[in-house]
């Protein structure tokens, strides 16, 4: 089987020639940058250009090389820039970035992205790998109205100003890439709806605007499920047309808990996602991966019944994430796109001996009847041994045929 044929074969509860794998077909599934050329050369590749497209996680985007020798089934269509510029990462190596993306070195060391209006939206602390968001345009509004102010700020949450390239532009390369290689095509759109509350309003305030001001968490979240409706109505037409799976993301699992009682998501997120997900699925032929982090095997039965396809990243040492039990349970319901080892104790402070033991576990957990693409547990991190992730994928790809 050729590799789009593998990951469609496991999406409709199949059993293919092997698991499919994937690692960078989505942004939340590959490898820090700094971890990257580590990476390389442990698997005897030469030095390749970094190229950093996700600016707030800092991960690279794969070279074909690398995807051949780890057996990746699996490639991105991003949204991506016209144009990059040199620049180098936290331990000082090159890379190239979007060239409209332009952080801004402080006194203390730290970096920081200001908006038009000169505040400081994202800032990577002296040392740190990553840009958080900290600007919360909405913190101070106090009445629905106010949210007409914002609505710049709605209508763009998805498509930051440094990812320029147009829809018409992403889609011919995604039609390029579906004539001339066999990969399973991965569209990211993102349409966020409780994450871009919480980004917007303030983490916590959105979260108790959930509670104690629903009328105007429910007039946000319906202004950001129109935006992104009307966005998707120029995706499905271009980019749409020609990719096999639309990534959304979300974040409802925290380590130990959902991040918020199933009643209140019912009552208050889920209409939004089942209308944004509805619409996915009338008006583009492709499947639905539904990206949330933590312990939400509670929100399962909601995510099947509103058309999702597949949940990522399976983080298997979130309570109740327990792989054998979700397969059971709902493995002929959902595909389950990631668990592929678990990215907090084993993955980065294991042996490869215990790494391949790991990634086994799940194999005998998930693989049966198909229904898994085997990815890590959201992005491999910078520090964690080249020889694990080695012994992940290798493992995966050997212990991963089926009818052994």
């Amino acid at each position: 089987m050729n590799h789009r044929e593998r990951t469609l074969a496991s999406l409709r509860h199949q059993e293919p020639d092997r698991i499919p794998i994937d690692l960078g077909g989505t942004g939340d599934s590959t490898i820090a940058a700094m971890a990257y050329q580590t990476l390389r050369k442990e698997l005897g590749l030469p030095p390749s250009t970094t190229r950093v497209l996700d600016v707030y996680q800092h991960t690279a985007l794969l070279d074909e090389d690398l995807r051949q020798v780890l057996g990746v089934d699996v490639v991105p269509v991003f949204d991506e820039p016209v144009e990059w510029r040199n620049g180098t990462l936290a331990d000082g190596s090159p890379a190239e970035f979007p060239a409209k993306f332009l952080p801004e070195l402080e006194p203390d060391g730290s970096q920081v992205v200001r908006d038009a209006a000169g505040n400081v939206v994202l800032k990577m602390p002296k040392d740190g790998h990553y840009f958080d968001p900290i600007y919360s345009p909405l913190a101070n509004a106090t009445s629905i109205a106010d949210i007409d102010e914002y609505l710049d700020q709605i209508e763009d949450y998805d498509t930051p100003a440094h990812l320029d390239k147009s829809y018409e532009e992403m889609a011919q390369k995604a039609k390029e890439l579906r004539e001339t290689t066999d990969y399973l095509l991965v569209g990211f759109f993102g349409g966020h709806v409780l994450q871009a509350g919480q980004s917007l309003r303030g983490w916590e305030a959105f979260l108790m605007d959930l509670v104690t001001n629903k009328k105007f968490a429910h007039a946000l979240m319906e202004k950001l499920t129109e935006a992104h409706l009307r966005r998707f109505q120029r995706y499905a037409s271009t980019v749409g047309q020609f990719v096999d799976v639309i990534h959304f993301e979300e974040d409802l699992g925290m380590q130990d808990r959902p991040l918020m009682r199933p009643s209140l998501y019912r009552e208050m997120v889920k209409p939004y996602h089942k209308e944004l997900f509805a619409y996915a699925k009338s008006h583009c032929d492709a499947y639905i991966l539904l990206h949330t982090d933590g312990a939400v095997a509670p929100f399962i039965p909601d995510f099947i019944e509103m058309g999702v396809d597949a949940v990522n990243p399976v983080q298997v040492s979130a309570a109740g994430m327990d792989t054998k039990l979700l397969k059971r349970e709902f493995g002929r319901d959902i595909t389950f796109w990631g668990a592929g080892c678990d990215s907090q104790a084993i993955l980065p402070y294991g042996t490869p001996q215990e790494v391949a033991d790991e990634v086994k576990r799940r194999i005998d957990d998930l693989a049966p009847g198909g229904g898994f693409v085997f990815s890590p547990i959201h992005n491999v991190q910078t520090g964690v041994p080249p020889e694990n992730i080695v012994a992940m994928f290798r493992t995966a790809r050997e212990y991963g045929v089926y009818h052994r």
